[in-house]
């Protein structure tokens, strides 16, 4: 079986994944000045529109403020991330891996991308495996799956204490032709409801082409 290991840090975070939480409406607002309520499903209305006319827009990543597009130089994948809420770390600390940071904030996130694809049952196995190496606590409370560009991928979110420190890890997990992505948010256990539409906003950027 295929075993991803890494360092202390990123065994946790490839082995904490995503949340399939609900998830309440955001308002924002478009370059033109109209509001919006963005809904967790990715469709979208104006403020005050029928919820019979919600629709979802073209590129709703670029519309809604995530500008930036970063692609990892392995895989066929993209993430769009909003750089005024989220810093990219400037070195990588693997290849493979990249990291990002809320500017304010004790949030972060990760991106792990093989070239490899890893079917998404055995990505899961991996994930609780690591995150049970360094955490032996390590627990899989939520798991579902998404739909991304027409790809399935694996939700999860799984909680564990390392150092006596409780961490909750949100991700999203995917294997296919396009190679291998987890693509992970992570925080203290007690800041993740207040990080989660942060984190929500950040992971819903992921493209697979």
């Amino acid at each position: 079986m295929v075993r991803l290991r890494f360092p202390l840090l990123f065994i946790l975070i490839v082995a904490f994944a995503q949340v399939g939480l609900a998830q309440d409406p955001i308002r924002a607002k478009t370059e033109a000045g109209k509001e919006v309520i963005l809904y967790p499903d990715g469709t979208w209305k104006y403020a005050g529109e029928s919820e019979a006319k919600a629709k979802v827009p073209a590129d709703p990543k670029k519309q809604f403020g995530s500008k930036t597009l970063f692609k990892p130089d392995r895989g066929s994948f993209g993430i769009w991330y909003d750089q005024t809420k989220w810093q990219m770390s400037p070195k990588s600390t693997e290849p493979g891996r990249w990291q990002f940071n809320l500017r304010r904030g004790d949030g972060y996130a990760i991106a792990i991308v093989e070239e490899l694809p890893i079917p998404i049952a055995s990505l899961r196995k991996i994930a609780l495996e690591n995150a049970k190496e360094a955490s032996p606590d390590a627990r899989i409370i939520a798991e579902e799956s998404k739909l991304i560009n027409g790809k399935e991928i694996l939700c999860l979110t799984i909680n564990g204490t390392v150092e006596q420190i409780p961490f909750t890890f949100y991700g999203y997990y995917y294997g296919g032709k396009q190679g291998t992505i987890q693509l992970l948010t992570f925080t203290g256990e007690a800041l993740f409801e207040k990080y989660k539409p942060e984190f929500l906003d950040f992971l819903s950027g992921l493209e697979i082409d």
